[in-house]
């Protein structure tokens, strides 16, 4: 056969070409890059209740390649970090978890963390011990955070309002210098700087245990990140369970978390009456099916915080609750 002529030959380059960057734009346009799997990020506060996640941290339990754990002193802290997308997960009061999602955040709640019982208070300075001493003077708190619900909560039950007293915004790490640096006469805090406060002579004026259900802390997860990250979010969530009760684990163990808390032996110990830490076999009750517990209480907490004026009146403001890590 007698070889093609130089003519012929061009052709066939030319729609080789053609054909080639056709191919290649359709690729441009159609191909989807493989999902990457990367490691959710947890934002750990100092509080008592989530010292599991440290301790499933510490022990290797918990690898940073499965979750990467960001320790955050305060929860408005965290609430900032989570709606700028730096967080994946965190644990969050529910009031907090409701004003999360009025910023249009979406997440699930996956399992109930603890219930404080009097670990969150109203703690006046010596010589204030009643609600009504503080018409007219300055209240220590933490805004968008489980301590300004609390004070709006004592201040409803007293026949007070926001008016009555002058709010002066702190983080809570700075709820020990409260009465001494900061020279307020009441200060709205959880432990352990409630611990701190009392030993230096405050008065509790209202603590959590006057409002059952409200002052819950739940374990809040970004939707799309269960579809993802199920087997990461399992494990994170199972971790949790195997490490309760805290006060059955090894001394050395004990040790970092009480310095971590800033409390002594005796004073982990009392805080610890003061929470109530939800077992794995109570988590049903709480996330499951349309009776379930945690709906109730986020009703009622959404509703105090619309009437306090800390919320809007928003159409959607309900926060879906997922037992699937939780119940069998």
């Amino acid at each position: 056969m007698p070889p093609s002529s130089p003519p012929l030959r061009r052709s066939l380059l030319f729609w080789g070409i053609v054909l080639v960057d056709g191919a290649l734009w359709v690729a441009a346009f159609t191909w989807q890059p493989p999902e990457v799997h990367s490691a959710p990020i947890l934002a750990v506060n100092v509080w008592p209740g989530t010292e599991t996640f440290i301790v499933a941290r510490n022990s290797g339990r918990i690898p940073n390649q499965t979750i990467n754990f960001v320790e955050i002193s305060w929860s408005s802290s965290a609430m900032r970090a989570f709606a700028n997308h730096a967080l994946d997960a965190a644990v969050l009061t529910l009031n907090e978890a409701l004003q999360l999602r009025e910023l249009g955040q979406s997440m699930k709640v996956l399992a109930v963390i603890d219930e404080s019982v009097g670990a969150d208070a109203l703690v006046g300075k010596p010589g204030i011990s009643r609600m009504a001493d503080l018409k007219g003077r300055k209240v220590a708190v933490e805004m968008r955070s489980a301590g300004q619900y609390l004070l709006g909560r004592a201040l409803h039950e007293a026949g007070m309002s926001w008016q009555d007293v002058e709010m002066v915004p702190i983080i809570a790490p700075e709820s020990a210098l409260a009465f001494g640096e900061l020279g307020v006469d009441a200060v709205a805090t959880a432990e352990p700087w409630l611990t701190h406060l009392l030993k230096n002579g405050g008065t509790v004026l209202c603590d959590s245990s006057k409002f059952p259900g409200e002052m819950q802390r739940v374990l809040v997860v970004r939707e799309d990140l269960v579809r993802k990250n199920a087997a990461d979010l399992a494990d994170l969530v199972n971790a949790h369970f195997e490490t309760l009760p805290l006060h059955t684990q090894p001394a050395p163990v004990l040790k970092v978390l009480q310095q971590r808390e800033t409390l002594t032996p005796v004073e982990w110990e009392a805080v610890f009456s003061k929470i109530r830490m939800v077992p794995r076999a109570d988590q049903g009750k709480f996330l499951s099916g349309p009776g379930a517990q945690l709906k109730e209480s986020l009703t009622i907490v959404h509703e105090h915080l619309k009437a306090y004026g800390m919320m809007e009146d928003a159409a959607d403001w309900e926060i879906p609750l997922d037992d699937r890590f939780v119940v069998p």
